[in-house]
């Protein structure tokens, strides 16, 4: 469904590793996006970035996948932020009270100066 598509890019700067989405976030990919955090967290990464500027749409799949991806990284000594919430986005954070629930930055330069 072209509508549901996701894109997960991984880069790396400096110690942090990157994971820009891009689409939408909903329960038919975010397994994926689980998946992808979680195998940067069983492979030694250290401090994650997850870009949401590109992100369109989240629903409560993308939610728990984050706040799963969170405390297993948080279990693994490993630093993990989300930077670039702006619009819609940042307005389902804000109103399901989930900002308080993770390290929010306002920009990827932001995010990696302080995870860097």
């Amino acid at each position: 469904m072209a509508g549901s598509a996701l894109t997960i890019t991984e880069s790396r700067r400096g110690n942090v590793c990157i994971v820009a989405l891009e689409g939408r976030v909903d329960s038919s990919n975010a397994g994926d996006l689980s998946t992808s955090i979680e195998r940067l967290i069983s492979s030694g990464e250290k401090s994650i970035l997850v870009d949401l500027g590109a992100v369109l749409y989240l629903t409560s799949a993308a939610f728990r996948a984050l706040l799963v991806a969170t405390d297993e990284a948080e279990r693994n000594a490993a630093r993990f932020a989300l930077c670039s919430l702006a619009g819609h986005v940042r307005e389902l954070f804000d109103v399901s009270g989930m900002l308080e629930l993770f390290t929010v930055l306002p920009s990827r330069e932001e995010a990696l100066a302080r995870l860097g």
